[in-house]
């Protein structure tokens, strides 16, 4: 509406957005979260022990933190700010608008958890002794600060999906402290540990030589562990309770699994990653590497499937009940379908619809209302609409699309008079012909 849309084509706008988000939070739960409490827990040990081999393994771990967490960390952090900008800014302006204040503060105790690693790693050889003791104190301060980070950004991101009353009152309080928001950061915490644990585990197994050393570290992981894993499923099932009615019915949806899959999956996994707790606090002189690996592997998949749900159980909207999925306000709705949504465009070089122009308008208008989620072709078959609008006449589209938030929950109303809707139909009928004509002559 108020911006210039940027296509990513093949790739897909929604696809970028959602690689982008997972890589982040994946590196930021287990490594930034669950990596830095892990390595302070663990030079804990080493100071209660008087173990100096211990203590500098701890520090060849921080050393990897560091590197990770300042480089892919931060430019994947800077990424989601990137892509979510120039891919729906009426959203990312909305979400700065109503928490500037909370921005403002996650931007501060950022830079202080980065200050702080570095004083961390920096330090460690050089306070010894008595100093070593306030040594210990900063890697605590680090891993509030690494905590605090997830609990501002958490209440940003709980609001999205239950703003509570905000929507009406337009409060600050009314959208930060959402229902979502406890339950949501305690789930995170404890999948940040999990995460941790399940990354660290096999790194340790291979790269630690001492084994009595080693069996320390596993029985500190798996009392981390046995304790993360219940409270993880805890929190998680409040988690879900909190949120909005219909967000509750597409859950298993976002999975793309049915029913049964998603339950026997997840509680098989957990109850995998249960029982290597079990087997690292029993600290036995082996434990199959296998167990770890998969434990790693299946963690990574869990919080990257925790984000897929997040984003898609919001549909149709990206703030509930406030924004759609497309970045147009709810509260516009009957103005688009009255007035048109190229005539309310800022930047669209078609304003009115003609029999001349139809196609290059419902490019236009698929730029502005569609390409958030689907694109003409690309990896991911159930959003393109070369599959999904395959053998579609352009009369059945221009049919559909004015109905399709009817027949699809998850999609918005079509924000544009009935001309625009057969302009889009138009659209969207000459290009899949023609991708799907391009495919089969390279077929033949």
């Amino acid at each position: 509406m108020y911006f210039p849309t940027i296509d990513f084509g093949w790739l897909g706008n929604g696809n970028l957005i959602g690689m982008m988000a997972v890589l982040h939070v994946m590196i930021n739960h287990a490594v930034a979260i669950g990596g830095s409490i892990l390595v302070v827990s663990m030079e804990y040990i080493a100071i209660k022990r008087g173990n100096e081999q211990l203590d500098a393994f701890a520090h060849r771990l921080t050393k990897y933190i560091l590197i990770i967490t300042t480089t892919v960390g931060a430019m994947t952090g800077v990424g989601i700010w990137f892509t979510t900008t120039v891919i729906i800014p009426d959203a990312i302006g909305s979400l700065l608008r109503i928490f500037h204040w909370a921005w403002f503060t996650e931007w501060l105790v950022f830079v202080s958890e980065v200050i702080l690693l570095l004083t961390y790693f920096y330090t460690w050889d050089k306070w010894r002794g008595a100093k070593k003791r306030l040594h210990f104190k900063i890697g605590i301060a680090l891993c509030v600060m690494s905590w605090v980070t997830l609990v501002i950004i958490t209440g940003i991101l709980a609001a999205q999906i239950n703003p509570g009353n905000w929507v009406e009152t337009l409060s600050f309080w009314d959208a930060f402290l959402n229902e979502t928001w406890v339950p949501s950061t305690l789930f995170r915490t404890f999948a940040a540990i999990t995460l941790g644990v399940a990354v660290l585990t096999p790194l340790t197994s291979l790269v630690m030589k001492d084994k009595k050393d080693r069996h320390l570290v596993f029985r500190m992981f798996g009392k981390w562990l046995i304790v993360s894993v219940p409270l993880m499923i805890v929190f998680g099932t409040w988690y879900l309770k909190s949120l909005p009615d219909k967000a509750q019915t597409l859950v298993v949806w976002a999975t793309g699994m049915s029913d049964y899959a998603f339950i026997i999956i997840n509680v098989l996994g957990l109850l995998v990653i249960f029982i290597l707790g079990v087997t690292l606090l029993n600290a036995k002189p082996k434990f199959p590497l296998v167990l770890a690996i998969f434990t790693g592997v299946f963690s990574l998949a869990l919080i990257a499937e925790f984000e897929i749900v997040r984003e898609n159980i919001r549909k149709p909207y990206i703030i509930y009940n406030y924004m759609y999925g497309n970045g147009t306000l709810v509260e516009h709705t009957e103005k688009l379908k009255k007035e048109g949504a190229l005539a309310n465009s800022v930047f669209a070089s078609v304003k009115e619809v003609t029999e001349e122009n139809k196609i290059e308008a419902g490019e236009q208008l698929f730029r502005m209302q569609c390409i958030q989620c689907h694109s003409i072709d690309g990896p991911r078959k159930s959003r393109v609409l070369t599959s999904r609008a395959k053998d579609w006449s352009e009369e059945a589209l221009a049919g559909f699309i004015p109905n399709m938030h009817e027949v699809r929950d998850v999609m918005p109303p079509a924000l544009m008079n009935e001309e625009e809707i057969k302009a889009l139909a138009a659209y969207i009928h000459a290009a899949v012909s023609e991708a799907n004509g391009v495919k089969n002559e390279e077929e033949q």
